[in-house]
């Protein structure tokens, strides 16, 4: 995987991640003293828009990241101690389609539903993605070489 597209996927899942986590606990964990006001903060609508103007690049990075690197692990056969990478291609298809839905849904009950839905995916996947192993080699675009080719040389 290229450094940038690496840069890129952290950084949106990041945003989007966090984004989500604030916007949430503004909007069902807070109170506004205001009893007009529907808004738990006044900070909950700017933590919505960046929510949603986060979600495009992070679901262009979950695209650069499931052609480079999960897809050549399951076409190779390569299935042991995937646990996290398995649940994170699981969970990114419908987290995407329920955020994307949920702006378009009218009726007050399904849109609530899938909102959790959303919620609920959205939490696994961003601890999934938390606790997915990292490793220490350096990405395809370094012109160094890697440790472990340096240990097997003559």
């Amino acid at each position: 995987m290229k450094r940038w597209e690496s840069w890129t996927n952290h950084f949106a899942l990041a945003a989007v991640s966090l984004s989500g986590l604030a916007y949430g606990v503004m909007k069902y964990l807070m109170t506004n003293p205001d009893p007009d006001s529907r808004l738990g903060s006044p900070w909950q609508p700017w933590a919505l828009r960046l929510h949603i103007l986060a979600a495009p690049v992070a679901a262009f990075g979950l695209g650069l990241i499931f052609r480079r690197h999960a897809l050549a692990r399951f076409l190779g056969g390569d299935w042991e101690g995937r646990r996290s990478g398995r649940i994170l291609t699981t969970f990114a298809i419908p987290l995407a389609l329920s955020g994307y839905v949920v702006q378009a849904l009218t009726g007050e009950t399904v849109r609530r539903w899938t909102g959790w839905v959303h919620a609920a995916l959205g939490v696994l996947f961003a601890a999934a993605y938390a606790l997915h192993p990292r490793r220490s080699r350096l990405p395809d675009d370094a012109s160094e070489a890697s440790p472990d080719a340096e240990r097997d040389a003559p």
